[in-house]
């Protein structure tokens, strides 16, 4: 997702230092109106696209050199801003914006993920969807090493996993293959201790 919010901020500033160029040749350009501005390279492709949208509404476009639209900041029919990004698949990778209800909303799609890392570089958590499509949170600590998991089972039940400091399983918590609630505590080493079971 980076390369995307990249792409489009290179593309904003590049606008905008068009602008201060123009500027930089006539201290007073007075009102410029325009119903849109097309950016070009050399050879003819649109990397920026800016336009009017109808109803009041603005919009910007980013393209790759392929031509296909990468990102796209503008306002809603329902009069909200968001931003969206896109792989060179033409599929929405990301949504953030604001709904109708006013509240802010961010959405990954296509199998993303959301990552948040410390000064040091390192991963201390993640939200995700896996391979067969489910969703789950993994954490870790200072020195990358997982802490917590928490999911859902290819069998379809939700579990949560705690790890100690070497990355052994110390606790689960979740349900069995008999859909009976379990928790089960293991040791420093990862060998079971305890366990129990909802089942009456």
């Amino acid at each position: 997702m980076k390369q995307y919010f990249t792409g489009f901020f290179t593309a904003v500033c590049l606008t905008a230092s068009v602008f201060l160029f123009m500027g930089s040749q006539n201290k007073n350009l007075g009102d410029i109106e325009v119903n849109s501005i097309t950016v070009r390279t050399a050879d003819g492709k649109m990397p920026i696209y800016i336009a009017y949208g109808g109803e009041g509404h603005g919009f910007i476009q980013t393209y790759n050199a392929d031509g296909k639209i990468m990102s796209f900041l503008g306002t809603s029919e329902s009069g909200v801003g968001f931003f969206q990004t896109f792989n060179t698949d033409g599929i929405r990778t990301s949504h953030l914006g604001t709904a109708v209800d006013g509240s802010g909303r961010l959405t990954v799609n296509n199998g993303g993920s959301i990552e948040t890392r410390n000064a040091d570089g390192e991963m201390t958590s993640y939200l995700g969807t896996g391979d067969s499509g489910i969703g789950y949170l993994r954490t870790f600590n200072s020195d990358g090493k997982e802490t917590s998991y928490l999911g859902t089972s290819t069998d379809g039940f939700g579990f949560l996993q705690n790890y100690n400091v070497h990355e052994k399983i110390t606790g689960y918590f979740g349900t069995n293959k008999n859909n009976d609630g379990m928790a089960i505590l293991f040791d420093r080493y990862g060998d079971e201790g305890w366990s129990v079971s909802g089942k009456q």
